[in-house]
């Protein structure tokens, strides 16, 4: 089992439930060895086990001292691209299931 030192951190909700504009409510931020039977930090992997439906920020840091193998920058991507489809759905649906007041609706695509 390979063990790799990673920070992550997650949130909820639309940029106006925080400070009015200033991104999500964050519920958790911590520091963690993750263990893994793979001989890389799997991204997605991470990603699936640690976040949650309704996230609409995520966030992974890896913390070792060395750089990404190949297979950790492609993972990166996909759990990027992944990542970016989930949280768009999810704000998406929030702003759908929530009054929002008109003047912080987004109406540019942000």
């Amino acid at each position: 089992m390979n063990s790799f030192k990673i920070k992550y951190a997650a949130g909820f909700g639309h940029f106006t439930q925080n400070h009015r504009g200033f991104g999500p409510t964050i519920y958790v931020e911590e520091s963690i060895d993750f263990q893994s039977e793979k001989d890389y930090f799997d991204y997605v992997e991470f990603y699936e086990k640690f976040s949650k439906e309704d996230d609409t920020y995520f966030h992974i840091s890896f913390l070792e001292d060395r750089p990404l193998t190949s297979q950790e920058l492609e993972s990166r991507n996909d759990y990027r691209k992944l990542r970016d489809e989930r949280c768009n759905k999810a704000r998406e649906e929030f702003i759908k299931n929530n009054e929002i007041e008109a003047e912080y609706y987004p109406t540019h695509g942000d």
